[in-house]
């Protein structure tokens, strides 16, 4: 009972990380974006995916027009979203630049 507990608590622990992360996403695409549209009316979607194209989680910033084109790709949209992995990523992403 007690391993049950804390497999929730891990388990809800790991999804609002998840979550946290999609927002600081979103949050970075407003900060950083040239468009107007972007910037002033939040008019964005950010979300993270497995490498089959399948969302995992989907920031609440945004609009929620996007949801159905980002949630439903069946697969990856293109063969390089699966052979990209995060360690090719380069030193300086969005996220750092201020």
């Amino acid at each position: 009972m007690i391993e049950t507990a804390l497999s929730r608590i891990r388990s809800q622990i790991m999804w609002d990380r998840l979550i946290a992360v999609v927002e600081e996403q979103a949050q970075t695409l407003i900060r950083t974006a040239f468009s107007n549209t972007v910037r002033e009316a939040g008019d964005l979607s950010a979300g993270v995916f497995d490498l089959d194209g399948r969302m995992l989680a989907q920031a609440v910033t945004g609009t929620p027009g996007h949801v159905n084109a980002m949630a439903s790709p069946g697969r990856s949209p293109t063969p390089s979203i699966t052979a990209h992995k995060a360690c090719n990523l380069p030193p300086l992403d969005a996220s750092n630049r201020r």
